[in-house]
């Protein structure tokens, strides 16, 4: 080998010698960076993974689902939980179902809870008074979540009834010429009060399934030998959002005291189904009929049932079932003074497919009334005393749809007078019931009474 080429090659090796002696003196971090200090891991604080003390990502992320580098939006897949989550893509186990296996009683706010509807994630919303119209919203334990009055609507006014409307608000019948509409926690979106010369009392308010309302009552005033063409009348009238009256029928004997329409559904045609009362004719006595009607989508007449005998009967309540039959509810008198709980179902054509009573020989009183999910019950609730010198209590009767025999029956309350007047299923299957007491408070209260599927407070 030439001197030249010794050099040559002693030349090389030293140049690979002192580059080899650098890479070995001065290490790369996991991030590739000579001498670095990164900390490697996943910096995402959404993954299953992530590193706190992480400085550099090193793509090691797992997503909710547990896939690394994945885009899984996790949540509740299960369309009938409370939680259930549109958009998921992967069942997380986070579902929740409505349905707490329990039974109590407690006193709520207000003076007097009228009516109650199932609400949102397995609560409720009751509507009452407090004075003037109040809404509650409870839990399943009947714990508040919130409640709201109204006490800027001028006049008498309170909330008789409560229906949940297409946009999770809620519009109420408040008594006096008033209804009142609020969204879904209550707040207040507008009011209307009726525009006649005599009061118009509101008992109940539907949204129609072309969104409209329709609002059922009667025309109070004391009656007179002159009256006038609307005192003592039922009516039912519809009514576009905010407030403005399409049309407004009355039916009955006009200047009496009596004559009023409780409950108002709507039938699969369209039309409309409402039980009420109606005087038998103008005497002083003012004994009235349990009272059907049928109309069609503008309100006019197409059938009617006046049911009963020569004293007091009336129809307060009505439900809807899938077939566009009806049950309603209310009461028969058996003599001046004893009183049954009256029980009925008919057909979308008004034929009576079967009817009840039940009762205690003294004074017995539905007021509302309830169907169980899958229709084969429907809950009567009302009041009864034992005798005419006893308190009033809470009743609730259990009735087999499909016969109309009552299956069984409670009696819940206190020493002094309580009065049911709403009911709705539970989302255990039990009942929730609500009406005014005197039993325990020192005045008027709301009385709240959840029972299990048989009507039993344990």
């Amino acid at each position: 080998m030439s001197d030249r080429a010794h050099y040559f090659f002693v030349f090389i090796l030293i140049v690979f010698y002192f580059s080899c002696s650098d890479s070995e003196t001065e290490p790369e971090d996991c991030a590739g960076i000579i001498n670095g200090s990164s900390i490697c891991g996943c910096t995402d604080s959404t993954a299953l993974n992530y590193d706190s003390t992480a400085t550099y990502d090193d793509g090691s992320c797992l997503d909710c689902a547990g896939v690394e580098g994945g885009n899984n939006i996790c949540g509740c897949t299960d369309s009938s939980a409370t939680n259930y989550n549109l958009v998921a893509t992967f069942d997380d186990g986070s579902c929740s179902y409505c349905g707490v296996d329990t039974s109590f009683s407690r006193v709520l706010t207000g003076t007097a809870g009228y009516d109650i509807v199932r609400s949102s994630n397995c609560n409720f919303v009751i509507s009452g008074s407090n004075g003037q119209s109040f809404l509650l919203k409870i839990d399943e334990l009947g714990n508040e979540v919130w409640n709201r009055s109204y006490n800027e609507i001028n006049g008498s006014h309170w909330g008789n009834s409560v229906f949940q409307t297409f946009d999770e608000g809620y519009i109420i019948g408040g008594a006096q010429n008033t209804i009142i509409k609020t969204d879904s926690i209550g707040l207040l979106q507008w009011y209307y009060k009726l525009p006649y010369s005599y009061s118009h009392y509101v008992e109940d308010v539907i949204q129609t399934i072309a969104g409209d309302y329709i609002v059922v009552g009667g025309v109070g005033g004391d009656p007179s030998t002159s009256g006038h063409n609307q005192k003592g009348q039922a009516f039912i009238l519809r009514m576009s959002e905010g407030g403005g009256i399409q049309w407004v029928k009355r039916y009955g004997i006009s200047n009496t005291p009596n004559d009023s329409f409780w409950g108002v559904v709507q039938a699969d045609d369209g039309g409309f189904v409402l039980a009420g009362e109606k005087l038998q004719d103008r005497n002083f006595e003012f004994y009235d009929h349990f009272w059907i009607v049928k109309t069609d989508g503008n309100g006019d007449m197409e059938w009617s049932h006046e049911l009963g005998g020569n004293l007091w009967d009336e129809a307060l309540d009505i439900v809807k079932l899938s077939d566009d039959s009806y049950i309603l509810a209310g009461k028969k008198s058996l003599s001046s003074s004893n009183l049954d709980m009256w029980v009925m179902r008919v057909s979308s054509s008004g034929d009576i497919l079967w009817q009840n009573n039940h009762g205690n020989n003294n004074y017995e009183t539905a007021t509302s009334l309830t169907l169980s999910e899958n229709e084969d019950i429907v809950a009567v609730v009302g009041y009864t005393r034992s005798s005419s010198s006893s308190p009033f209590k809470y009743r609730i009767w259990g009735v087999d749809v499909a016969t109309g025999q009552v299956i069984w029956n409670k009696i819940h309350g206190g020493n002094s007078d309580d009065k049911a007047l709403g009911v709705v299923e539970s989302y255990d299957q039990g009942f929730s019931i609500v009406g005014s007491s005197y039993s325990f408070g020192s005045d008027r209260v709301t009385w709240l009474v959840k029972t299990d599927s048989l009507g039993n407070v344990n």
